[in-house]
């Protein structure tokens, strides 16, 4: 049995053979998520989401919006899959990833509703 102290790594490999096949989501220092094609496609394809933040589990809520108002985010094509630009978001939250973060399980649950646990990242980027 290992040391208490010992932490194990979820991550896995860089070089993952099913990225495509995954539900991924990323978040960079900027504020930007990201969502490959697979996780979009799963959220239904919207022009646009709502973001909720639950403070005490630290975790983002995402949820489609099939019409532009003033409180959803628009979703744009970005090189491989699509971002939201959430630095207001992130700011008014105080959510800060100092390096991007990939969400170890990003959970789809009822009425399309993407939950990204803050708690559960592995840095991906410098």
């Amino acid at each position: 049995m290992l040391d208490i102290k010992f932490e194990k790594f979820l991550g896995g490999p860089s070089h993952r053979m099913d990225l495509k096949n995954k539900l991924r989501a990323t978040i960079n220092r900027r504020g930007m998520i990201y969502f490959n094609e697979k996780l979009f496609a799963e959220l239904g394809s919207p022009p646009a989401v709502a973001l909720y933040f639950n403070r005490e589990e630290s975790q983002i809520a995402v949820q489609a919006a099939f019409e532009l108002s003033g409180d959803a985010f628009p979703v744009q094509k970005h090189q491989a899959g699509w971002v939201v630009r959430a630095s207001t978001f992130c700011r008014h939250y105080r959510i800060r990833v100092p390096v991007t973060q990939e969400f170890l399980r990003p959970i789809i649950g009822p009425e399309k509703t993407l939950i990204l646990d803050l708690r559960e990242t592995i840095t991906v980027g410098g």
